[in-house]
């Protein structure tokens, strides 16, 4: 095997592990909220992004970190915190102890995502670039399918406490893959000394619109969709359904579609990856997915499905959104591949993590005010608007390159 792949490997199978925990709440906490010591729903969305709001000022930090310390050392504080924090899910008792237990959670993902970033920009070319972003992205994500999967799972039969124990001992597990695997040396990602000013951004309308996109996305599918899921579903259930003499609820079947979305992940994330790289480009597979996954987004608020078929749109929702983090994610380093890697990088990140935190927010404020189906409509239309946007775009590069080949040819 390569050994620049097979280091984006390992990288994305220690990420998994440190995600169990992590992705088990999307699923647990909107339905065992009370279990967990918590008052409302309000309280549910604020936990499920506090993490993300306390990476936004961690992540320039940890970029300067990563010029001083090896990767070795930050991805081994990243499995360390996980692991204690996924321990203590099942001890806190209040709302002010899961604040503080899930800006720890975020300092680890921070390590964990910036690192891997960095590392796969270094390694990678634009011809390979989207593919790798893809391998990482779709590995990855086992951790999401453990987590979501059996987490949801024996959370309904057994509570939050065993689970979270069992999750916490596996991240630890991972730190010894840590010691062995990944490089102890700074050099092993190449960040580029010159600075970037406020021109690099302002000066730049296309790279202000791909960061004005993926907060938007970020916000409406990692943030609205993932942290609302297991409760739209327990919303639209006309009961409990019994398989094999077991309940499932719904923190349950929504475990099993994001399980589903996770495991097609290895898979279809590389695929659209390398598609991405090819002689088309980028932009028409991303409108191509916005506009259908605001089209199934719409869908699921109409009551004209039987249930089965409803929860077979979430599923394609689901994987339209897998897709759409890989191209949002080639996109953003196709910029970052430059002289200021570092600086557009680490902007890249933290818009992202800005949109995917005021999702569970506006979420579950927005139920309390207008009702989920009105958030979910408002989503739906934002998706719709940068989909046909993109789509402009991608015609117009078309016509821009057709033009060119016209040229060359009569020259």
């Amino acid at each position: 095997m390569d050994p620049k792949r097979r280091l984006v490997i390992i990288m994305a199978l220690i990420t998994a592990v440190s995600l169990f925990g992590d992705s088990m709440l999307y699923v647990a906490l909107p339905t065992h909220w009370s279990e967990a010591g918590l008052s409302s729903f309000v309280q549910v969305g604020v936990l499920l992004s506090i993490n993300r709001f306390v990476r936004l000022p961690l992540n320039p930090i940890i970029g300067w970190a990563y010029r001083k310390i090896s990767s070795r050392t930050g991805v081994f504080l990243a499995v360390f915190i996980a692991g204690s924090t996924t321990f203590l899910y099942g001890h806190v008792t209040n709302f002010y102890e899961w604040c503080l237990i899930r800006g720890l959670w975020g300092v680890a993902w921070s390590l964990l995502r910036l690192g891997s970033y960095f590392m796969i920009l270094d390694l990678s070319t634009d011809e390979n670039r989207g593919y790798y972003l893809g391998t990482y992205n779709g590995l990855y994500r086992i951790g999401s399918l453990v987590g979501m999967l059996s987490g949801g799972f024996f959370v309904d039969l057994y509570g939050l406490r065993g689970v979270t124990a069992v999750f916490g001992i596996l991240a630890f597990l991972a730190a010894p893959l840590v010691l062995r695997f990944v490089p102890h040396t700074r050099h092993d990602i190449i960040i580029e000394k010159k600075r970037a000013d406020k021109g690099t951004f302002l000066g730049n309308p296309y790279l202000l619109w791909v960061l004005s996109s993926v907060f938007l996305v970020a916000m409406s599918l990692e943030g609205i969709l993932t942290s609302t899921l297991s409760r739209l579903i327990e919303m639209r259930m006309p009961r409990s359904i019994d398989l094999l003499g077991i309940t499932l609820g719904a923190a349950t079947l929504a475990g099993v579609l994001q399980a589903t979305r996770w495991a097609i992940g290895p898979a279809l994330s590389p695929f659209v990856g390398k598609l991405s790289d090819g002689r088309s480009g980028r932009y028409p597979l991303l409108a191509l997915g916005l506009i259908l996954i605001s089209i199934s987004m719409g869908l699921t608020q109409l009551s004209i499905f039987p249930f089965t078929a409803w929860l077979c749109v979430l599923l394609v929702i689901l994987f339209i959104s897998t897709a759409l983090t890989t191209l949002m994610d080639a996109l953003a380093s196709d910029l970052a591949a430059g002289k200021v890697r570092v600086a557009v990088a680490t902007v890249y990140v933290i818009v992202g993590d800005v949109g995917a935190a005021c999702g569970p927010i506006l979420a579950y404020a927005g139920e309390s005010i207008f009702g989920i189906k009105l958030t979910y409509w408002i989503s739906s239309i934002i998706l719709l608007i940068l989909g046909i946007v993109w789509s402009v775009m991608a015609y117009l590069k078309w016509k821009k390159e057709k033009q060119v080949v016209q040229t060359n040819r009569i020259i």
